[in-house]
């Protein structure tokens, strides 16, 4: 499993952190839930998950650039 921060704000430019790679399940349940519970809010920017091993992260910069090659 990985945290990764994520928005909160749902933008579309905006890159996904991976914060921890190889965590166990249980624990990351615990330390997700223990920090959102802390520093999260409505207003909040960011939050953190817990995702799969195999998750990719977004990148809106990313997929920003690589759609203005198709458009040239």
């Amino acid at each position: 499993m990985k945290i990764v921060v994520k928005d909160n704000l749902n933008r579309d430019l905006f890159t996904e952190r991976v914060i921890a790679e190889k965590v166990d399940e249980s624990f990351g349940e615990e330390f997700v839930k223990a920090w959102n519970d802390k520093n999260w809010s409505d207003n909040s920017e960011h939050f953190i998950a817990l995702v799969p091993d195999d998750y990719v992260p977004y990148d809106g910069y990313a997929q920003l650039i690589d759609g203005n090659k198709n458009t040239f």
